[in-house]
């Protein structure tokens, strides 16, 4: 579990029946869900900024709220790391950073039935709708670039310490554009300028590369993009403990094969490894078995022969000889799109097309479905180790030490810059911090009692919650309905126990 540590501590003397008081409203419809969360648009009722909301149910992930703290843990890191950057005004003339297309941690609270996070708001879809409503996509002008921006992205994570371990076109999703294209990009440019939105998202199972070997043997992701060393530790848990420690804990280089995956799927529009049953699509990654049409191999192509050996590079069975993500920003596929000091070559005679031996008949070369992952919440943090804390802590312990961290106040510093500084090969991209919030509006860490999610956008503050923000006192019948709790009761209950 998560330390102590890891969690904001309280600054100021902000009052706690101030800081309960929720101070966002969100729409009825949802922008997705997963296995135990479910994403809705959101407004700062000070700010009026729009933003996702990410609520998680208690409920689903009972017995492992360490998980939650996790995320927020990782994601808080990373939008500290992100603002830094950004206020530090250092030059980067790459023509994607990674840090602008990593999902923004903007607030987190709790309920009386969710743990809850606000990002930054990116539009309805995600790649792998793109990628399925076009059957694939064009190797130059949206493959290509887009490829060279997750692997921005997934320097940066790895350069901070962090592997992401779900990799997949369904957590890539397009940020909501806040410039407008230039007159270079309205014209046509030679790659789609939609490649500056995207945003990798969907930190449930990412983790520190420092952590325990452990949790670096835990067997998740989704099957159809898992590297070897992965898929080695399936069932691990059932292993005697002797034998957990003979299986390597695996690396930040299985991002990189999750990443070749994510590119030959953009490329054909199916998967590279994907078979009949789970246990040959098993066998097959184990080999590296993936297989290549000839319709789909060009060699007098330059653009073709290097996605394939990009791809093939990507594949590596060895993880130690598989290419880092800083290494691959010098291959010929994607080197246009960063500007490296270093001119040495890391990949020698290897930069040449392999031929793929596998035959078809096994391969399943069609439309994949959309992927969950395989390996859920509930498989994970099973080992034993893990176990044996877990059983000596009870869910209300657990459920009380979120609590106590939860409410520990912490001012993220989002600051806008005054002037953001872009460089000519940016103009496109629609990056920007979170807006600056008034004083008093954050509720990072705190517990709110009130903010259900049933209200809209057109929908009065004073309706929406028991006790609004700007303490206009709402109709009891009204409070009733939508939160089963009248106003005295919400202060009585401030700083008490409370129902799951």
């Amino acid at each position: 579990m998560s330390s102590e540590e890891a969690w904001p501590q309280r600054r100021g003397n902000l009052d706690f029946e101030e800081a309960i008081r929720c101070k966002y409203v969100t729409k009825n419809n949802q922008l997705g869900d997963g296995c135990f969360s479910v994403v809705k648009e959101c407004m700062n009722i000070h700010t009026r900024d729009l933003f996702a909301m990410k609520l998680i149910s208690k409920k689903t992930v009972q017995g492992k709220l360490w998980l939650i703290q996790r995320e927020v843990s990782l994601l808080k890191d990373m939008s500290t790391r992100i603002r830094e950057l950004e206020l530090s005004g250092a030059q980067n003339h790459d023509t994607f950073e990674g840090h602008h297309h990593v999902l923004q941690l903007f607030d987190y609270f709790e309920t009386a039935q969710h743990i809850v996070l606000v990002t930054q708001l990116c539009d309805h879809g995600d790649l792998y709708e793109n990628i399925i409503e076009a059957g694939s996509l064009h190797l130059a002008r949206q493959a290509r670039p887009y490829t060279a921006c997750l692997l921005s992205a997934i320097h940066f994570l790895h350069e901070n310490g962090v592997v992401h371990r779900d990799v997949k076109a369904e957590n890539v999703i397009f940020r909501r554009r806040v410039t407008e294209l230039s007159e270079f990009a309205r014209r046509g440019s030679d790659y789609d300028p939609t490649a500056h939105d995207l945003v990798l998202a969907d930190f449930g199972l990412a983790t520190k590369l420092n952590s325990s070997e452990d949790e670096l043997r835990e067997c998740v992701g989704t099957i159809s993009y898992l590297a070897p060393e992965v898929m080695k530790c399936q069932g691990i848990s059932r292993l005697p403990p002797a034998e957990q420690k003979k299986i390597a804990p695996y690396d930040q280089s299985i991002d990189v094969w999750a990443l070749g995956v994510l590119a030959y799927f953009m490329m054909t529009g199916y998967m590279p490894f994907d078979c009949d049953t789970d246990a040959e699509t098993r066998k097959c990654i184990l080999e590296g078995d993936y297989y290549v049409e000839d319709g789909l191999r060009d060699e007098h192509d330059a653009d073709n022969s290097l996605f394939w050996n990009f791809i093939h590079l990507c594949f590596n069975v060895n993880a130690s000889e598989r290419p880092s993500a800083h290494d691959l920003r010098k291959h010929p596929f994607v080197r246009a799109f960063f500007e490296d000091s270093d001119p040495s070559e890391p990949f020698g005679n290897r930069i040449r097309l392999q031929k793929s031996v596998s035959s078809s008949s096994l391969h399943k070369l069609q439309t994949p479905s959309r992927s969950v992952s395989s390996t859920s919440i509930s498989h994970l943090g099973s080992s034993e180790s893990r176990a044996t804390i877990k059983r000596n802590a009870s869910r209300d312990e657990e459920l009380n030490k979120i609590r106590e961290t939860l409410k520990k106040t912490l001012s993220m510093a989002s600051l806008r810059p005054a002037q953001p500084v872009r460089n000519a090969n940016k103009d496109n991209s629609t990056f920007m911090l979170a807006p600056v919030p008034p004083t008093g509006s954050l509720m990072n860490g705190c517990l709110s009692l009130t903010p259900e999610s049933k209200s809209n956008f057109n929908t009065p503050p004073s309706l929406s919650r028991t006790a609004s923000s700007n303490n206009i006192s709402p109709p009891a019948s009204a409070s009733t309905a939508l939160t089963g709790m009248d106003s005295s009761s919400s202060r009585k209950r401030a700083g008490a126990r409370f129902d799951m």
